[in-house]
């Protein structure tokens, strides 16, 4: 009984072993499991911050607008959600860009607080405004690379060179297809151009917002499209060569 006992103890000594080594990770294994963890981490971060970043020049963008229009209204819409998008990404760029991270305090702060008095001066909300959009651009200048920013060009020439096609066999309606998809691409890089260009990111823009504008028109105007389709090559091209 005694024998019977003993090797009833041993088996079971024995299963809880091997049940033990299959649920274990080699060493290698879980060492590479961790850094995969971590990376994943770190890549979810930096996402964080370039899609904060992104959405906070937007903002700092519209209450721009409605400060030169003297909006009140609209004004007091937008500044508090400066503060919101901030702090859903602010401890990101705290650590990776602490000097940054102090200039955009400095302005955001007192942005919002401008926009919150009762007597509301909208030309210190314009320059506080100003400073910040200036801020974020150099922060996105950091986040949205040389290579990004040339691939987004080479892209949106790809689309004017098929606009410039249709334009010139009079097919509106392609035409009107295609032109909004320039300020999609555009979007995806255009905050990395202020840092590199500030005239360059004006020139793109005073041709693509209204050569976008004049495609949804009926019928189009063929010369002015042109002329507008023309000079966006124009700047594409220099931004790329220029960067």
């Amino acid at each position: 009984m005694k024998k019977k006992f003993i090797m009833s103890i041993l088996v079971l000594t024995l299963s809880a072993a091997m049940l033990s080594a299959c649920g274990a990770k080699p060493e290698g294994e879980a060492a590479d499991s961790a850094m995969q963890e971590q990376t994943t981490t770190t890549n979810a971060s930096e996402l964080s911050v370039k899609d904060g970043t992104a959405k906070l020049l937007s903002n700092a963008k519209q209450l721009k607008k409605a400060a030169t229009a003297g909006d009140e209204t609209k004004i007091r819409e937008i500044a508090p959600s400066l503060e919101e998008v901030w702090a859903s990404f602010e401890d990101g760029v705290k650590e990776k860009y602490p000097d940054i991270y102090d200039e955009i305090e400095k302005s955001l702060n007192p942005v919002v607080a401008a926009a919150k008095n009762t007597t509301m001066d909208k030309d210190a909300v314009l320059k506080i405004d100003d400073q910040l959009i200036q801020v974020l651009f150099d922060l996105s200048g950091k986040l949205i690379t040389v290579d990004q920013v040339k691939a987004g060009a080479k892209q949106m020439l790809d689309i004017t060179s098929e606009i410039k096609k249709e334009i010139a066999a009079g097919n509106d309606a392609k035409v009107s297809e295609l032109a909004p998809k320039l300020e999609d691409v555009w979007k995806t890089f255009e905050d990395g151009v202020p840092m590199r260009s500030a005239d360059l990111y004006d020139k793109i823009e005073k041709s693509l917002n209204p050569e976008v504008a004049g495609s949804q028109m009926s019928p189009i105007d063929k010369q002015v499209m042109t002329q507008l389709n023309d000079n966006l090559t124009q700047a594409l091209n220099e931004l790329i060569q220029g960067i």
